[in-house]
């Protein structure tokens, strides 16, 4: 297949996309979230596997040119390697994945029941006959979409910001639209659930240097409401570092961390660098 036999739009709508234009800032975030989405559901189409890593993947999602369409952009898909799929079985099964991945992280129940059914059927109509083969496919791509959750929530970033409303469709029609009451539900924490890095404005109370621990407490809040972490950064190591520098001098910091979530509330991080 040709780089330039299979085009996907993404469109966004609203507020600064009315006048054909949209913040940088979480335009570079939406195409980030974008691309891991395409490229993993791309890579499940051709191969029927799984897979995290972009680099072994099969697809790339290449970039063309923005059109003053409110504010649009065209994204290719470029094969790393030969494949024997059909545009139109590649097309039907994308349009299936990327609104059952964005159905998954936005909790509609009856809509994912509706394209679980579709997928059934395409899985079918590609030569796997076997219910269980068919069972294990479906279970794959639903811990697929669970597993985009962080991708979903970058996709959708400018919704609310730089524009009311994203849009994906192929060249057959609209795959899925996304409005402010989606993100909402996108952006809700789960139980349990470990966020992607973040930055978090923290005073560090307790460090323990040869375990790589700590405690912290975040600024503006109950001085008693500490949280644990764990510190992976490497710098940690180095005699004078800058986390010893804050805990001795209790000044207000700026870490990178993942959260760990229960019941809404963070209750751990896991911390990667400090500004």
């Amino acid at each position: 297949m040709d780089i330039t036999d299979f085009e996907i739009t993404l469109r966004y709508d609203g507020l600064d996309a009315e006048r054909h234009v949209i913040a940088l800032d979480a335009l570079g975030e939406s195409l980030q979230g974008f691309s891991k989405i395409i490229s993993t559901a791309a890579h499940f189409a051709v191969t029927q596997q799984y897979s995290k890593r972009s680099n072994v993947q099969t697809v790339r999602v290449c970039a063309k040119e923005a059109r003053a369409n409110c504010f649009s952009l065209y994204a290719v898909l470029d094969f790393v390697k030969q494949n024997q799929i059909l545009s139109g079985s590649l097309g039907t099964l994308l349009g299936l994945l990327i609104p059952y991945i964005f159905a998954k992280n936005s909790q509609k129940s009856e809509e994912m029941k509706l394209l679980k059914d579709a997928l059934d059927k395409a899985i079918v109509q590609l030569g796997n006959r076997d219910r269980e083969t068919i069972d294990g496919l479906i279970g794959v791509i639903d811990k697929m979409a669970g597993d985009l959750r962080p991708s979903v929530r970058q996709a959708v970033s400018p919704v609310g910001y730089s524009c009311s409303r994203v849009s994906v469709s192929g060249s057959d029609g609209k795959y899925v639209s996304v409005d402010e009451a989606d993100k909402e539900v996108i952006d809700r924490l789960d139980e349990n659930e470990i966020t992607g890095i973040q930055s978090f404005s923290v005073q560090i109370s307790e460090l323990d240097r040869l375990k790589g621990t700590a405690k912290v407490n975040f600024a503006h809040q109950d001085e008693n409401e500490r949280v644990p972490a764990v510190i992976n950064d490497p710098l940690l190591e180095e005699q004078d570092n800058p986390y010893i520098s804050a805990f001795s001098s209790r000044e207000t910091v700026t870490i990178q961390a993942k959260a760990t979530i229960k019941d809404g509330q963070i209750v751990k991080l896991n911390v990667f660098d400090i500004v």
